[in-house]
């Protein structure tokens, strides 16, 4: 029995000295690391046992020693974009990574309209799926990794995935986040340099299921999301269980596509007074956990969908809080969807347009290219004279519908706080539109696309981006 037990132990530390490191879910091959930086690199390994890395790119080697539980971590140098390289981690026992590319890393996140793929969901397509699916498969620097749907109570340090790191194929594209791939592409086009993509995302989820309990109660002390709408939306699971675990992983920016189950769950009307708060909130925790407070963070205006009746305006007072959101955290910046929406699917098939103007955001105030229009639109201020109100935008190009005699999508209301369909005139030399109705004689508060599905919406910039929907009242009639 000693004997038996002698020899039982001598194969447990044979096992010990030969053990390879283990590495996360996020480092494998075929993987993108965050360029010219200090990109971390981490795993496990037995309890105080040295780990050597080596990154092929500089021949460099870097040491370090797994701490009492066996965790490790270091930062590698990164050049500027390239690759293929390798790169291999010992203690004692080899682990190589191999086709690793250096380029630009973004995090994909948010509910359905982010989890929705090229190849679309079932009876809901995207726009140009088949041609963005044949076309993308030859650009093998685009890589992307899609986190598994999983939630949890506690904070998580690993991910799991059942894809790993793909390079760019028919398959892959066709089954990555159709709003993520379509950002990417338009980043690989204009930067040409390899780009990687993290993909986390599960549909009819609310923002506080990816926050921390401690960051959604310094919104809402006494109130958190509870089993009411599924564990799945309960406060902080899905940023235990997919977004912590991301955030040893050095990446340039988010890109946020949510906010449609914080106007409504399985039917019943949310309260969205506070999501501007809650957005503020999240992405200081994010941003926080990556180490980096100036981390861009781009994300999606909710598109037109009838909710509880297509002339309601939920849409656009969640879109109320969402450019309040903008306004309010640092480099950050919001894609319009006011023109692409529709009334009876909630997950418009656009999706080529939204990844573009998130691009767009990125290329103008991340990578700072000239000659890129990036911004919407957005109401400046309004003043009633005549009869008519003369308004004014704030937008980083020209208003665009020159040739326009009348742009549709305007409402003007009087002192009884009924909204008529106006006529709108665009006066070039001034950049102003003038809004008004035989209706109404005094108009005192005028809309624009503030419906839930706005009959028309016709306002763009010369750079082909839809004006945010905008009202000059106050008024509550949501209901």
């Amino acid at each position: 029995m000693k004997k038996l037990l002698s020899i039982i132990l001598l194969l447990l530390l044979s096992a010990g000295i030969s053990a390879k490191v283990q590495l996360p879910a996020l480092l494998q091959d075929n993987m993108v690391l965050q360029r010219q930086t200090e990109a971390n690199l981490w795993g496990k390994a037995e309890p105080q046992k040295k780990v050597t890395v080596t990154t092929s790119w500089n021949k460099k080697k870097y040491t370090t020693r797994a701490d009492e539980n066996g965790a490790w971590k270091v930062a590698v140098s990164t050049p500027a974009a390239g690759g293929p390289y390798s790169i291999t981690i010992s203690d004692g026992d080899k682990v190589e990574l191999n086709n690793v590319m250096i380029g630009e890393v973004w995090i994909c996140a948010g509910q359905s309209n982010m989890q929705m793929p090229v190849a679309g969901f079932g009876g809901q397509p995207v726009d140009g799926s088949n041609e963005a699916i044949l076309e993308g498969a030859k650009d093998k620097d685009i890589r992307m990794f899609i986190v598994k749907r999983e939630i949890s109570q506690t904070p998580l340090d690993d991910c799991h995935t059942d894809t790993g790191w793909r390079e760019a194929s028919t398959k892959s594209i066709a089954e990555f986040s159709a709003t993520g791939y379509f950002f990417g592409k338009n980043l690989y086009d204009v930067l040409d340099i390899p780009i990687g993509l993290i993909e986390a995302d599960w549909g009819g989820t609310c923002i506080e299921s990816w926050m921390s309990e401690e960051a959604a109660k310094r919104v809402q002390p006494d109130q958190t999301r509870d089993m009411t709408f599924g564990e799945v939306n309960q406060t902080a699971r899905l940023f235990n269980a997919m977004i912590h675990p991301l955030s040893n992983y050095t990446a340039q920016g988010f890109i946020w596509y949510q906010g449609e189950s914080n106007i409504h769950m399985y039917g019943v009307l949310q309260d969205i007074s506070a999501y501007s708060r809650l957005m503020q909130e999240m992405v200081a925790l994010w941003r926080d956990l990556w180490g980096k407070d100036d981390m861009p963070f781009y994300f999606v205006q909710i598109a037109p969908y009838e909710y509880w009746g297509t002339d309601r305006i939920e849409v656009p007072l969640i879109v109320e809080q969402q450019l309040d959101a903008m306004d309010k955290i640092p480099y950050s910046g919001m894609a319009s969807t006011t023109d692409i929406g529709d009334k009876v699917y909630i997950h418009p098939s656009d999706k080529p347009s939204v990844g573009k103007r998130l691009a767009l955001l990125a290329l103008k105030e991340t990578y700072k290219e000239e000659g890129v229009v990036a911004h919407s639109p957005r109401f400046k201020e309004a003043r009633f004279e005549n009869g008519k109100a003369y308004v004014t935008f704030t937008s980083d190009a020209t208003l665009g519908p020159c040739l326009a005699n009348r742009i549709l999508g305007f409402e003007i209301a009087g002192a009884d706080k009924v909204f008529i369909p106006a006529h709108a005139e665009f006066v070039p030399n001034k950049q102003e539109i003038v809004v008004s109705s035989e209706i109404v004689a005094e108009p005192v508060a005028v809309r624009y696309a503030f419906r839930n599905v706005p009959k028309a919406a016709e306002l763009y910039n010369c750079g082909g981006l839809p004006a945010f929907p905008f009202r000059t009242d106050s008024w509550n009639d949501a209901r």
